[in-house]
């Protein structure tokens, strides 16, 4: 990737403060603080919002990033380069997929997570992410829109090459950085095999899965159209899938990081809902997002005029001092917000079906794994900075508990 430096011009009578954070931000972009960008990040909190020139702000704090989502404009979502609504398609998927219906899944994902784990039982080593992140959410989003069981490679391969372009590189304007080729080209792939899943629903009405129920969900009269169920699917698989995967592994590396929190929740299942919440908090898949405001927006230290693109650090702002006690510090069951579903009207649709394979699964790994430990070295994180996710996380165990094993241990 080209440095991309000179692709921002900095606002003109900025001083030297401002002209490090510049240096901070792009840094950050530039990807060479993966493993551990925090540090960083927090120091960009610290100088307070960062002009990029060009009509771009970059916001750090809670209170300003929160404050942007709210304020965002509508951004339309596309398939294969149609744009439609965004809000129109969360609004869909909220009517076709409610609370009760995510409830509903629930004895399948623990069916999936157990087979998973009984694939690794034999061997004593799983690696967290191709064993479970990557598997059971492809399985639970093929089930959920009813696409074959048997395509789920074929499905991971494109999904995860649109992860990329959640990036923003060296562009934060949002020009087109070197990831986007292969996105746009598996993006026109799955619109095209998502297409003829919708064209097959209008043949075959009176299905039960998302898709049949995408196009039969009204909007003050309106049905969706083929385009905007099959952009429906993408947002499901582009957003939804790679943040969940790596939501799931970097759950159990926090897990594994503090094995203290295995016996509790072996002890307490529920407890699963404390530790996703503060991994989402302490180490968020979605680091940094780019939304243009929909409106004006005084907010403490800067004015943001309608239009910018506002470059929101959700990482920086989730150990925000302002709104977290101990900010850095990994602690379950704490009262910190966190913005890694969105906020208001743009709140991201899929949050239940991620909040429920994640606590399923690091619900099941402390009581099947026995002695759960690192292998094979550091943890390995991919290039991106926008997605947060790891790349292999190798684990070893004593063994690994049977699958009758009950869910709910029994009382004490």
């Amino acid at each position: 990737m080209e440095s991309g430096r000179s692709a921002v011009r900095p606002s003109p009578g900025t001083g030297n403060d401002q002209e490090d954070a510049r240096g901070l931000v792009l840094r950050f972009l530039d990807g060479d603080v993966r493993a551990d960008p925090y540090p960083l990040l927090n120091r960009i909190r610290e100088a307070g919002p960062v002009w990029l020139g060009d009509g771009v702000v970059v916001l750090s704090s809670h209170a300003h990033c929160e404050a942007a989502l709210h304020a965002a404009e509508d951004a339309p979502a596309s398939a294969a380069g149609c744009p439609v609504s965004a809000a129109r398609l969360r609004s869909a998927v909220d009517r076709a997929f409610p609370a009760d219906a995510v409830t509903g899944l629930a004895p399948l994902v623990r069916s999936l997570v157990d087979d998973r784990l009984d694939s690794v039982a034999t061997r004593g080593r799983l690696e967290a992410v191709s064993d479970l992140a990557h598997p059971v959410p492809m399985a639970v989003l093929s089930h959920l829109l009813g696409l074959p069981a048997g395509d789920a490679q074929w499905l991971h391969r494109r999904a995860s090459a649109l992860a990329p372009a959640l990036d923003l590189g060296p562009a934060p304007t949002g020009a087109e950085t070197s990831g986007d080729t292969a996105a746009r080209r598996a993006e026109t792939e799955l619109a095209a095999y998502l297409a003829e899943a919708v064209a097959d629903r209008r043949r075959r009405t009176g299905g039960d899965d998302l898709l049949s129920r995408l196009i039969r969900a009204d909007e003050h009269g309106e049905r969706l159209n083929d385009a905007e169920a099959v952009s429906a699917g993408l947002l499901l698989l582009a957003s939804g899938y790679e943040t969940t995967s790596a939501l799931v592994s970097g759950g159990i590396l926090a897990l594994l990081r503090a094995p203290h929190e295995i016996d509790t929740l072996r002890r307490d299942p529920a407890h699963a809902r404390h530790l996703v919440e503060e991994t989402l908090r302490l180490d968020p898949p979605l680091q940094v997002v780019r939304r243009r405001a929909g409106t004006d927006l005084d907010l403490p230290g800067t004015r943001v005029p309608r239009g910018t693109v506002t470059v929101l650090l959700l990482a920086a702002a989730h150990r925000d001092p302002a709104v977290a006690a101990s900010p850095d510090v990994f602690a379950p069951g704490g009262a910190s917000p966190h913005l890694a579903f969105g906020a208001g009207p743009h709140h991201c649709p899929g949050a239940p079906l991620a909040r429920l394979i994640a606590r399923t699964v690091l619900v099941r790994f402390a009581q099947r794994a026995l002695a759960p430990r690192f292998a094979l070295g550091s943890p390995s994180y991919r290039p991106t900075a926008a997605l947060r996710g790891l790349r292999a996380l190798w684990v070893d165990a004593d063994g690994f508990a049977p699958r009758d094993l009950p869910w709910q241990p029994p009382a004490a």
